[in-house]
């Protein structure tokens, strides 16, 4: 459990916070593998991706203190975490795209220029 001066996040928003880091670090797996897939794998590119999902846990601690200073029960951390959960879970599935896995069920739906057309 993550705890910060008695504060543990998973009695606000539950285990839903475990599934978010999980979706953050599935896609930072399939980047990784999907540049390395399209052969572009490349340090400052990796650095910039790190320096993003860095700035979702800034914009998660920023949540948290408007969700304390509205009194808002956790309801606006659980919103935050939730987009996350999308935001990520749609990069996964591009990028799973691009490594060539066959879910044109899902990416009929998804920009043509970020998914793989070999993967359709």
């Amino acid at each position: 459990m993550i705890h910060l001066n008695n504060f543990d996040i998973t009695t606000v928003v539950g285990n839903i916070w475990y599934v978010a880091l999980a979706f953050i670090l599935f896609d930072v797996i399939t980047g990784l593998l999907a540049a390395a897939v399209e052969k572009k794998l490349n340090s400052s590119i990796s650095y910039i991706g790190l320096i993003r999902k860095v700035g979702l846990f800034v914009a998660l601690a920023f949540l948290v203190f408007m969700d304390a200073y509205v009194s808002a029960n956790g309801y606006i951390i659980k919103l935050g975490i939730g987009l996350i959960v999308a935001y990520e879970g749609m990069s996964i599935v591009e990028n799973l795209s691009r490594i060539g896995i066959n879910i044109k069920f899902l990416t009929k739906y998804f920009d043509k220029s970020k998914v793989n057309g070999d993967g359709e």
